[in-house]
């Protein structure tokens, strides 16, 4: 009896072993989940080395397809999904998804050349290969399928961002100057500009001083800003967001010439960093710098975007983003009078707000808000808001408009 017993759990045991082995065969999930980032190939493809495994020599290539795809979704540092709630919102669909019919629509190039092949210990093989992956494609379904949230949709809230592209100069030159004269610096900004409109992005380029001539007489009392003129042309032409790099072409170890390049981009508003990343050409023969700068700027760019793409999602919870900047003339009772006044109205109209400088001649603000379309619309209110103040009142101050951009507010507070 004890013997039956024993032969029926043993059953058991190796009835359910063989379950969770069948379960482990019959995922669609990839089992290797290794692969390394190669090249930007184009602004909708990247390449990559992908290690796969498999029975067979061919399931081994097919799970390296699966673990180049699962890399581009969420693996690189810029992956297509970005946020927790859109990896959270993948994972209820991932099973469907790497259906092996299904990731070979993203396959744009599959190396013949077996890069390495190991056999392991439980018998299965893994075999590594190039792979070039549409990213594009799998950003365009990953919004179809309600994972990620489209540039539309972000859009319809605050607007699509606008960016600006600049050489890095000293603070102090003018970078439009240093752009026309060099033809390297030139091509640099034609191929960041090629990958933002590819991708419908909204582009712009500074073409006149008069709004830096105010912002310099704004910030006087301002540390830290006076000789950026990157900074300050994004501020002129109302970019969300501006992107500067630097290229420099050099000889290689094997006689040829290789370019690095690297590649900034800040919010304008706050001039934070949002991400920084360098590009590398491979070392070539007898190739123009231009062809080089632009090989190396693919890879550099390409992961500039994608965090500018997740600042971006993530400005949406927060509103529309401005920066306030106010001078005060004439002599006031109480000049901080008047700052607490503009602390007032803006608390009535803002989602949030902060205070970067304030002195008895300049505040700074920068604030978010979600109830207007535009920058007028906000000021209109703003105005009125202020002058109802008791405060703003009591000194008999007047608001007055100097520039107002998509982005910028510099305005005046006179007796």
């Amino acid at each position: 009896m004890t013997s039956l017993l024993s032969s029926f759990t043993f059953a058991i045991v190796c009835i359910a072993a063989s379950a969770v082995q069948l379960q482990a065969q019959t995922t669609n999930l990839p089992k290797s989940r290794e692969a390394t980032f190669v090249e930007a190939y184009s602004p909708s493809e990247v390449t990559l080395r992908a290690k796969g495994i498999g029975r067979t020599l061919e399931e081994a290539e097919t799970d390296s397809k699966k673990a180049a795809v699962d890399f581009v979704l969420r693996g690189m540092t810029d992956a297509v999904l970005q946020t927790a709630a859109e990896k959270e919102a993948f994972n209820a669909k991932q099973e469907t998804f790497f259906e092996t019919a299904n990731i070979a629509n993203y396959i744009t190039f599959f190396g013949n050349q077996i890069l390495s092949r190991v056999s392991l210990s439980d018998g299965t093989i893994r075999a590594e290969k190039f792979v070039r992956v549409n990213k594009e494609k799998l950003k365009n379904d990953m919004i179809a399928l309600g994972v990620a949230t489209s540039k539309e949709t972000i859009a319809t809230v605050i607007g699509n961002p606008v960016i600006m592209v600049l050489p890095e100069v000293p603070k102090g030159e003018n970078p439009m100057e240093l752009i026309e004269s060099d033809p390297d610096l030139k091509k640099g900004a034609e191929v960041i500009e090629s990958f933002l409109t590819a991708r419908r992005y909204d582009v712009k380029a500074p073409e006149q001083m008069s709004a830096i001539n105010d912002l310099n007489q704004m910030q006087l009392d301002l540390k830290g800003v006076e000789e950026d003129l990157p900074y300050k042309l994004a501020m002129s032409i109302g970019a969300d967001v501006y992107i500067v790099f630097n290229s420099d072409v050099q000889k290689g170890a094997y006689g040829g010439r290789k370019a690095v390049v690297a590649c900034r981009a800040y919010e304008t508003t706050t001039a934070r960093l949002l991400g920084t990343e360098t590009g590398y050409s491979p070392e070539r023969p007898s190739v123009p710098d231009a062809a080089l700068i632009e090989e190396a700027m693919g890879g550099a760019i390409d992961k500039v975007l994608t965090r500018i793409d997740a600042y971006w999602k993530a400005d949406i919870v927060r509103g529309i983003q401005y920066k306030l900047i106010f001078k005060i003339t004439g002599k006031f009772s109480d000049p901080y009078a008047i700052s607490d006044a503009i602390d007032d109205a803006l608390k009535e109209l803002t989602s949030e707000r902060k205070q970067i400088t304030a002195s008895e001649k300049t505040v700074d603000y920068t604030v978010w808000q979600k109830k207007y379309d535009s920058s007028s619309r906000f000021f209109r209110d703003f105005a009125k808001a202020l002058e109802q103040n008791e405060e703003f009142k009591g000194e008999r101050a007047k608001l007055k408009r100097i520039n107002v951009n998509r982005k910028i507010l510099l305005l005046s507070v006179e007796k």
